[in-house]
């Protein structure tokens, strides 16, 4: 298998797997649990999936001090961006809250470009702007209601950013760890730190079976997502990860559509074919360039 497949199946596979998951937390809010519950079970599975994998690779976590150190860090910051969106939820409408979360791309393509470790072209920036147009009719931003409510902005804001923080610090420490360890460090330190959110809201457990299966799916599923992450920020860098699972919200709302029954609108439909659209454009683009193949500059 060549190189390009290797990239594009790892990263379908996270955008793929992550959706996957929104209608299995539906599923579990359905069923009575509360996000706090969902969030400390998904967190927790992330961290003993991780840490077995790396046990069993006798790839070592912890060697030292700096270790710690670096998983205490990006663990923060982790567990900040999970309380960011959390609580942003509680103020803002989920399709609003979703769509200024993924201005993190953008965050982040202008903290690399600041660096110096990406450069920017027309193609790039016209790719990130469509991406972000078509999540905005895929999630039907358009029929949401703002808030009027200051806090939940500063709350999704605060997510955004320590998302972007999270995906450079993730590039930066693959190259010197493998992807799993990396991984490992931090869900290790960030279900630690999120231990402490039954102090603001206790958990609340599903009314039924079925939401335990629902709760379960979705850490399993979230699981898998992770490990996809961390390989693909190693294959692909942390910014272009972030510009392709910019599919995730199409899986997402078409496995909401399989799984729970959610009824899709005209307007989403085109918004898949927007963002699809656009990452293909840029992708064959990027490729006519790299083998260098006359393109339209």
């Amino acid at each position: 298998m060549s190189p390009t497949i290797q990239r594009v199946l790892i990263i379908l596979s996270a955008s793929v797997l992550f959706g996957f998951s929104w209608p299995t937390v539906r599923g579990a809010y359905l069923e009575g649990a509360n996000n706090i519950f969902v969030i400390m079970v998904t967190t927790f599975l992330r961290a003993v999936s991780l840490a077995g994998f790396c046990l069993y690779k006798k790839q070592p976590i912890f060697e030292n001090k700096a270790d710690l150190i670096t998983g205490f860090k990006s663990g923060l910051v982790q567990a900040v961006s999970v309380i960011g969106i959390l609580g942003s939820m509680v103020y803002l409408q989920a399709p609003i809250a979703i769509v200024l979360l993924f201005t993190s791309t953008l965050m982040l393509l202008s903290f690399l470009w600041f660096k110096g470790e990406i450069e920017i072209n027309k193609w790039l920036l016209i790719t990130t702007a469509i991406c972000f147009v078509g999540i905005s009719f895929v999630v039907d931003v358009w029929n949401a209601k703002l808030s009027d409510n200051l806090i939940g902005y500063i709350l999704i804001a605060v997510g955004a950013i320590a998302t972007t923080s999270r995906m450079y610090i993730f590039g930066r420490q693959m190259q010197h760890k493998p992807p799993a360890v990396v991984g490992a460090q931090t869900f290790v330190f960030a279900f630690l730190f999120l231990l402490l959110l039954p102090l603001y809201k206790m958990p609340e457990l599903p009314h039924t079976a079925l939401g335990f299966i629902w709760v379960i799916l979705g850490g399993v599923t979230a699981s898998l997502a992770t490990f996809a992450m961390f390989f693909a920020i190693a294959k692909v860098g942390s910014f272009h990860f972030s510009l392709y699972n910019k599919l995730e919200p199409v899986f997402g709302s078409i496995f909401s559509a399989i799984l729970i029954g959610e009824v899709l609108g005209l307007g989403q439909y085109v918004g898949m074919v927007i963002v699809i659209g656009s990452l293909v454009s840029y992708q064959v683009w990027d490729h006519r360039r790299k083998a260098n193949l006359p393109v339209i500059e």
